[in-house]
């Protein structure tokens, strides 16, 4: 389902990206439109962690990963239309859309198992690679413009609008570095045998997120000069959150899908652009952005080879994420 979204969101920002979709709108009173194109760096970090039962026994963490360090290339672009007065709002409005994809080209993900609450009792530790995966984003709004005092080339423009946020993680040339089947056994005996310390053989494992949901924000405009223009944002997001996951050298459970996750959460978002006129038509842009997310609790569906479902307390999942862009806009 969340694949089939992506794939109709990808092809409705494709279509607002495209000179053609503007022709399209000539029944609206547009003013002005613009298309950009951007190249930059990205890092993210990515943790989650589960409980040992559905209402959050002990240990409160029982396993927890994070991906940290995770550094990424993105290619963005973005299409936007002023349009003029329309009946019911009496002014000028803005509908703009962005897309993001990145590849991630380094980084690393520790899977840490504890025997007590507070993460206390570790008995295992592998520490992998994770510089292989992708990211994908798609956002999109509208809302009204208002000129806070004509001439002062100051504007705000709340906006209203809607994302879906993917990040497709990978685990790989991992390595065992804490392997305590003692601790493991005198205070979590239920607990599977943990690999011994070295070098863990053919890991290969997934971890798919999805963020998805409307959000509301505000967009802040300064006209410097004729040339230079710069705009800061902030948006509030609630997101539903579901991944899955393919554990692939864990034999008791199913694959592909070994288990899932399902939670409620928040985000905010900080964007940041300067942009300035090269010509007419053309002007150079740089791009930053701030993300912080995060869900409430949840839930964990291991999906097991003798096709049992077994279901624990998902704790919360946060995401940050760091972004720097820059490109150049075209204007029609």
């Amino acid at each position: 389902m969340c694949r089939n979204l992506f794939t109709l969101l990808t092809a409705l920002i494709l279509s607002i990206l495209t000179p053609v979709s503007v022709r399209a709108f000539d029944l609206l009173p547009i003013e002005s439109a613009g298309l950009d194109l951007g190249f930059g760096y990205r890092s993210d970090k990515l943790d989650w962690s589960i409980s040992n039962g559905s209402d959050g026994g002990s240990p409160d963490i029982l396993s927890e990963l994070t991906w940290d360090n995770l550094h990424i290339l993105q290619l963005q672009g973005t299409g936007w239309l002023e349009i003029g007065e329309l009946p019911f709002l009496k002014r000028n409005s803005l509908l703009i859309a962005t897309i993001s994809l990145g590849k991630i080209y380094s980084g690393d993900v520790q899977d840490s198992d504890y025997a007590r609450d507070g993460r206390t009792y570790e008995w295992s530790r592998s520490v992998n690679d994770a510089g292989h995966g992708m990211t994908a984003d798609f956002s999109a709004a509208f809302g009204p413009i208002f000129e806070l005092k004509k001439g002062s080339g100051i504007s705000v423009t709340p906006l209203v609008g809607y994302a879906f946020n993917m990040q497709a993680l990978k685990m790989s040339d991992g390595e065992q570095v804490i392997s305590d089947n003692i601790t493991r056994q005198q205070y979590f005996p239920t607990a599977g045998l943990p690999p011994p310390v070295g070098k863990i053989s053919g890991l290969d494992s997934t971890y798919t997120a999805y963020w998805y949901g409307p959000w509301l924000g505000l967009n802040t405009d300064y006209q410097v000069s004729r040339q230079l223009k710069m705009t800061v944002g902030v948006e509030y997001h609630w997101v539903d959150y579901f991944a899955q996951a393919d554990w692939n050298l864990r034999s008791d459970f199913d694959h592909p899908v070994s288990f899932e996750h399902d939670a409620n959460g928040t985000g905010v978002v900080w964007n940041f652009k300067g942009r300035y006129l090269i010509d007419e038509k053309w002007s150079w842009l740089l791009k930053g952005n701030i993300q912080r997310w995060k869900t409430n609790n949840g839930t964990d569906r291991t999906y097991f080879d003798d096709g049992t479902v077994g279901k624990i307390r998902l704790n919360k999942v946060t995401w940050h994420s760091y972004a720097l862009t820059t490109g150049l806009e075209y204007l029609f």
